[in-house]
């Protein structure tokens, strides 16, 4: 079977493609500096033809042989910066997405792209009177649920809104051609970008540990996220490659260990994952970032339902995982995410617990 994957070349696109050795494979990849610190080695590593173009160009998908399968991870994906980038992440992920449903309609072929729980936004909340509310809770003794796909979608951010008209846009194609949406919760495992500010906290608190420096939570420490490693998530987009569904509706699928973990308990599996023992700490700064939510968690039982591979890495074990990986490699420096608050701040998009209420 012939597959592009768009994205290819980056840290979820490397995992998936090891996992269809049988198969043609074609990555459409831009190559995007912000997430490529070793170009050359990416285009090496990548187990099939690498093609250095950008999906948002029409020129780009009239340029492509037909493939059988077309699977859609190219996406702008930092929540802060989306929020004054607004033009370059509608790009990508509206636009970039608008010509792969155009192109598998035009090809005839089944689609597979990862959406993201920044759809959802707040998520899914129950009330003191026992009803479901979703976005930001009415009541202060709202307790958080898992997020179901059946949820409303409440985002909160530029980059969880242009992830929502990504589904509509290949949910309007899917009575044509068989459509599969992930939507993953926090992606961790080695092969991130350490250099980049945007891509999740993992890498900032790498680089915090690598030079003693006390890890930093924004906030108190007791928001929840779900973490899924890049394997886990690799492994249900290939039963996907070969568990089309049916036309009709597009398949929408969570993607989460549905594990609860507070920042402060993820900061620690960071210390304790270290291969050089810290003594730095952890320490708060009452900071909220534009588009930060409190809690977010999957609710995996549909997929569980449908025989889709479920996480077999525990969050601690993830986190043990990357920390190890990326601690001899370069990339990593804490003075990157210093700065990328100082620009955050410096565009309004930084606030403190008092502010934001």
């Amino acid at each position: 079977m012939k597959i592009v994957i768009t994205g290819g070349a980056g840290f979820i696109g490397q995992r998936v493609a090891r996992r269809l050795p049988d198969d043609e494979l074609v990555a459409v990849d831009i190559l995007e500096p912000q997430t490529h610190t070793d170009i050359d080695a990416d285009r090496e590593r990548f187990p099939g033809q690498v093609i250095e173009k950008d999906v948002c160009e029409p020129e780009t998908w009239a340029s492509l042989d037909r493939p059988d399968l077309i699977i859609h991870l190219a996406a702008e994906t930092g929540t802060a910066q989306s929020m004054y980038q607004t033009e370059r992440y509608r790009r990508v992920n509206v636009d970039g997405t608008s010509l792969a449903a155009e192109s598998a309609l035009t090809w005839g072929c089944p689609v597979i792209m990862t959406s993201s729980r920044a759809v959802y936004g707040c998520g899914r909340w129950r009330l003191p009177d026992g009803t479901i509310a979703y976005g930001t809770p009415s009541s202060p003794d709202a307790v958080p649920e898992d997020s179901r796909e059946s949820d409303d979608h409440c985002p909160v951010s530029v980059y969880g809104e242009t992830k929502s008209e990504g589904e509509h846009i290949l949910a309007e194609i899917a009575d044509r051609v068989p459509v599969t949406i992930y939507r993953p919760q926090n992606v961790i495992g080695p092969g991130q970008a350490l250099h980049n500010p945007y891509t999740g906290v993992l890498a900032a608190w790498l680089a915090m540990l690598k030079e003693d420096r006390p890890i930093t939570v924004y906030g108190d420490g007791t928001q929840t996220r779900d973490f899924i490693h890049v394997d886990d998530l690799a492994r249900m987009i290939v039963w996907s490659v070969k568990n089309p569904p049916e036309l009709g509706s597009p398949q929408i699928l969570n993607a989460g260990s549905g594990v609860r973990t507070t920042l402060t308990e993820l900061a620690q599996y960071c210390i304790d994952g270290a291969p050089v023992r810290r003594e730095a700490g952890i320490t708060h700064v009452d900071v909220v970032r534009a588009g930060d939510i409190d809690h977010a968690c999957a609710d995996m039982s549909l997929s569980k339902g449908l025989g889709v591979p479920q996480p077999s890495w525990s969050t601690p074990d993830a986190v043990k995982d990357f920390i190890v990986a990326g601690w001899d490699k370069p990339g990593a420096k804490a003075s990157a995410w210093d700065d990328a608050l100082d620009e955050l701040s410096q565009h309004g998009m930084t606030s403190n617990s008092q502010e934001d209420r």
